[in-house]
């Protein structure tokens, strides 16, 4: 029996033929899918309504840019609210925008000429270096392997050093930032 695959030939009779008398649904693309009217419309169309209003919105989005926003103002209000410690940093969840510091915050609403209150400032959690795990290398060994003492020990300081590294950068997390308020003196 020959286990070998077929070879067909691009311009042979068996790569293609011509069918006549199919019928389905064809999207504004061209692209023809048969009895699958709902792949071909979604293929064929730009934009879908919003979930939420109803209004158009691009079709890679469930709701349009308007009830997004709508969307994030009630996610960020529902966050539990912390003091920030001046730690890391701050993310403005409505400017995409982060902040080391205050007076930084200060600022950019100065420039921008908002209110605080219009960040929606989440306060940022550190993202350290992964450690090296104990299993480094198995895949490689034979199933009985084990590695040698001197890899074990590299392992073991190398995660000593990446425990002792400060870290590498900041993203937002769960916690919604309770606004700075000054007194003027």
């Amino acid at each position: 029996m020959n286990n070998e695959p077929k070879i067909i030939m691009m311009d042979s009779d068996e790569a293609a033929h011509l069918q006549t008398g199919l019928s389905g649904w064809v999207s504004s693309n061209g692209i023809f899918y048969g009895d699958d009217e709902r792949a071909a419309r979604y293929n064929g169309c730009t934009h879908r309504k919003c979930e939420d209003c109803g209004e158009p919105c691009e079709k890679g989005w469930p709701v349009c840019k308007r009830c997004r926003e709508i969307r994030d103002i009630k996610r960020y209000e529902a966050m539990p609210k912390e003091e920030w410690d001046g730690e890391g940093g701050l993310y403005s969840d409505a400017y995409d925008k982060y902040f080391r510091d205050w007076s930084e915050v200060d600022g950019f609403c100065e420039d921008e000429g908002i209110e605080m209150k219009d960040l929606r400032l989440i306060i940022c959690v550190p993202q350290y270096l992964p450690l090296l795990d104990s299993d480094y290398g198995c895949d490689e060994l034979p199933e009985d392997g084990e590695l040698p003492d001197s890899v074990i020990k590299a392992i073991d300081d190398f995660n000593k050093v990446i425990r002792a590294t400060p870290p590498v950068s900041w993203y937002p997390g769960k916690k919604a930032a309770i606004y700075k308020i000054e007194v003027s003196k």
